[in-house]
């Protein structure tokens, strides 16, 4: 009978030598050695060679957030404002989350209610109706939302009344750096304030605290207090002790920054390279002499005199002059040039991955892929982008539409002999709706069109999934249909399936 049995180690043998002569001190041993095997059930955590200083900081989602989150939105502001990447990544789901904008469709038994409501939103959704200040439309409002939640980490939005308007209910977007809680840690109430929001003992929000400016003085005031039923704070939450948003892209930054650099030291590399200077020597030595040289140590392409000092630059076409025993030497740091491809590829591809989005969707290029890769791409892509239309319908935009038709009923927008008897005892019955949001773009629509076709009819799918890829309504999509199926046959055009019938 073969033996697996392992052969005991080096130090096993110590333990038995000592447990032969004290066994109270090889018990102990061995209950130490256990111990520290414990700490390597995760081979990679263990503090070995090169992570041995690896000991990340942990607590609370809060207590590690707020010492940062001030100068991480800084620096993805920053980013915003100078850096191509940064926004591709925000034109990326600006484009695909919102895109032309959410259709409404309210899916009551009533046709012509459903047709009040829809006519509604859609006079609501217009520049200058739903927006406080009367700058944005809803579909500017829904993609600045998006941009500010990528960048800051989230948005405010708060409900605001103005009776002047036909459509009372108006929106009022902050940002959230005007969060700033009064002196106090505690409210009036007792509760707790943090980072200018009010929260209970489980940490649910009461009310937000907003900065408010003089612009008369451009003093600041005491912050406002507004209650928490009057705002949507559309910020994303990793954990469950989060109160406050922290930008996304902070697992980025240094990595978009380090890559925005080496773009910018190339391009100067490549510049020094095109340019073509004169350096002209002189022969003689230079004597010793009190005072600086009157020779011109540079000069432009005119052959004007430059001035001596440091900070020159060369300047292309320019004919520059040394003082005698000066000598012109370069640093040229070599690789940049030939590594940039391969550097930038590695590092988009990072930076792509640390957003759910493909390499290929930042950077625009798709020269390295063909149809099957592009579209599984396109499909993962797809999935960030739906995340985030959803978060914008069951965190936004139900609660908004609600309001509106509400708004509208009791100001009198829609007139009180059509609203239905029943109204307010099924309220939910009369205000069934769903939004539906931009649609998954086709790579090859030949391909795409054959596969709808076969998996309609092996009863794969049907009419609605198709449509809502598309964005669109199927109910819509067969009226059309319908409608233009009739005009062609009144005015004697043949339809394709007649044609190939013949």
């Amino acid at each position: 009978m073969t033996n697996n049995q392992r052969n005991p180690t080096f130090s096993e043998r110590i333990d038995s030598v000592i447990g032969f002569f004290s066994p109270q001190l090889a018990l102990k041993r061995k209950a130490y050695r256990n111990a520290l095997r414990a700490t390597e059930a995760y081979k990679d955590v263990p503090p070995w060679r090169n992570s041995a200083g690896w000991y990340p900081t942990d607590g609370s989602a809060e207590a590690l957030n707020s010492p940062n989150r001030d100068l991480a939105r800084r620096k993805a502001r920053h980013l915003e404002r100078n850096s191509e990447i940064v926004n591709s990544i925000l034109n990326a789901f600006e484009r695909n989350v919102v895109g032309k904008g959410f259709n409404l469709q309210v899916r009551t038994e009533d046709q012509d209610w459903n047709n009040l409501l829809e006519e509604l939103w859609s006079e609501f959704s217009r520049p200058g109706n739903c927006d406080v200040s009367g700058k944005f439309s809803l579909n500017e409002i829904l993609r600045m939302i998006v941009r500010r939640r990528l960048v800051d980490g989230g948005i405010l939005a708060i409900k605001v009344v103005d009776n002047d308007m036909r459509i009372p209910y108006k929106i009022q977007l902050a940002e959230v750096d005007e969060l700033e809680g009064p002196a106090a840690l505690q409210s009036p109430q007792g509760n707790v304030i943090v980072g200018g929001i009010e929260v209970s003992d489980c940490g649910k929000p009461l009310s937000y605290y907003l900065r408010k400016n003089s612009f008369e003085t451009f003093v600041q005031l005491e912050p406002e207090r507004i209650e928490a039923k009057r705002v949507y704070f559309l910020a994303d939450h990793g954990r469950p002790s989060e109160v406050r948003e922290m930008t996304p892209l902070a697992r980025t930054l240094d990595k978009i920054h380090d890559l925005d650099e080496f773009f910018e030291a190339a391009v100067f590399k490549q510049k020094i390279n095109a340019a073509i200077a004169v350096w002209i020597t002189t022969a003689k030595d230079a004597g010793p002499n009190v005072g600086s040289s009157l020779v011109a140590t540079g000069g432009d392409g005119g052959g004007k005199a430059g001035k001596a000092g440091k900070g020159n630059r060369i300047v292309p076409g320019s004919i520059n002059r040394l003082k005698p025993g000066e000598d012109v030497k370069t640093l040229v740091p070599s690789g940049q040039s030939s590594e940039l491809a391969d550097y930038n590829l590695a590092m988009l591809r990072q930076i792509s991955a640390g957003h759910g989005l493909s390499y290929e969707m930042v950077s625009r290029d798709v020269s390295q892929v063909n149809y099957s890769s592009a579209r599984q791409n396109l499909l993962e892509d797809w999935k960030v982008f739906e995340q985030e239309q959803q978060f914008l319908i069951e965190h936004f935009l139900d609660f908004v539409f609600e309001d509106v038709v509400l708004s509208a009923i009791l100001s009198g927008r829609i007139p009180a002999d059509k609203v239905p008897r029943d109204f307010y005892q099924n309220t939910s019955k009369y205000l069934k709706h769903e939004f539906i949001g931009q649609g998954l773009p086709w790579i090859d629509p030949y391909k795409e069109a054959l596969a709808n076709k076969l998996m309609l009819e092996t009863g794969q799918t049907n009419l609605k999934e198709i449509f809502a890829k598309k964005g669109k309504d199927w109910e819509e999509e067969l009226d059309q249909a319908a409608n233009e199926a009739v005009k062609k046959l009144a005015a004697g055009i043949q339809q394709e399936g007649e044609n190939n019938a013949k």
